[in-house]
């Protein structure tokens, strides 16, 4: 039954290039990224849902900061529709003066609302001490909100050498600047992307009890695969649920049709998840020729793994390719 998608949010990845190649990435990022969107594009999208019940819209990447011309472009565009986000590493902030700059133009521009990433992932590539110059930066230009996240191995309280590792950079961050009115925000690094190639989930979830089958959407979809409240898109036009789970291509059918026509039931992947949860799916690859004696950790686990195998017979519904390959 096709059901208009209500967006309270739209997440819009405006460049797979990083700074960085953090093992835990989803989407594969890194130096050499390559694809980014254009203003244009940007444009028309958020055309698209300005008649839509947005609560925020997020830029990111890959790091946005690595097209900063875009990125502000992006953020006085974006700005009169809801209130924007921004989510970076934070390696820009080389010292207070550049830091200021930068982030001075990007709230010229209407920008409220800035996000650090700070863990043992991205903390292997990003000196600390430029988080704490941005946070600083951030305070003294009068941000309405600046925020740190920290990805865990498993849950935030789980005991493993990259949580202590990160409850560490904490403590020392907290040090080199004042945290109390920064928010802080923790959850599980996803076993999608490059995480579920290089992080060794199953020497931590090995003792755990076992893990669920069903399905853990990202909190922006809103629950309900069948009435989802956000969509990302991706460079090249793919609008996604979850990374790799696509409604559509932006750049080959107007966004507000894709949102518009919504039918999970009409997409097979959709479908199978809304009604089975991702041992349908693992059934649906099996079928295929699936056989894999590895084991999975969770639910989350499970899809990404079917759909990686399932995604040269569906690849107009699961792309963009980029969740399920590194690019070297």
């Amino acid at each position: 039954m096709t059901e208009s998608i209500k967006l309270k949010g739209l997440d819009l990845l405006l460049t797979y290039e990083c700074t960085s190649r953090c093992i835990h990435c989803c989407y594969r990022a890194g130096p050499g990224g390559g694809e980014t969107m254009s203003v244009s594009e940007v444009e028309g999208y958020l055309t698209a849902v300005a008649g839509q019940p947005l609560e925020w819209i997020l830029l990111f990447g890959g790091e946005p900061f690595t097209c900063y011309d875009l990125l502000r472009e992006c953020v006085a565009l974006a700005a009169p529709l809801a209130p924007v986000l921004v989510f970076t590493n934070g390696y820009w902030a080389t010292d207070p003066d550049t830091a200021r700059h930068r982030l001075a133009g990007l709230q010229a521009a209407g920008l409220d609302y800035i996000l650090f990433s700070v863990d043992a992932f991205h903390q292997a590539h990003v000196p600390l001490e430029r988080i704490a110059v941005g946070i600083e930066a951030a305070r003294q230009l009068g941000y309405r909100t600046i925020a740190v996240d920290n990805r865990c191995l498993s849950t935030p309280e789980a005991d493993n050498p990259f949580n202590r590792r990160t409850r560490e950079l904490m403590a020392r961050l907290a040090e080199l600047c004042d945290l109390s009115d920064v928010d802080v925000g923790r959850g599980p690094a996803r076993p999608v992307g490059r995480a579920a190639d290089e992080l060794p989930f199953r020497d931590f979830y090995a003792s755990a009890s076992p893990r669920s089958t069903e399905c853990p959407l990202p909190d922006y979809l809103g629950g309900d695969l069948r009435a989802p409240t956000g969509v990302e898109i991706h460079p090249g036009g793919w609008v996604n649920l979850c990374a790799g789970l696509a409604l559509g291509n932006a750049r080959q059918r107007p966004l507000s049709e894709i949102l518009a026509e919504y039918d999970p039931d009409a997409h097979p992947i959709i479908r199978l998840l809304a009604q089975e949860g991702p041992p349908g799916l693992l059934r649906l690859a099996q079928r295929h020729g699936y056989a894999s004696d590895e084991g999975y950790m969770d639910g989350c686990h499970l899809c990404y793994q079917a759909r990686r195998f399932l995604y040269p017979h569906y690849p107009d519904h699961l792309a963009p390719l980029r969740p399920y390959h590194e690019r070297l």
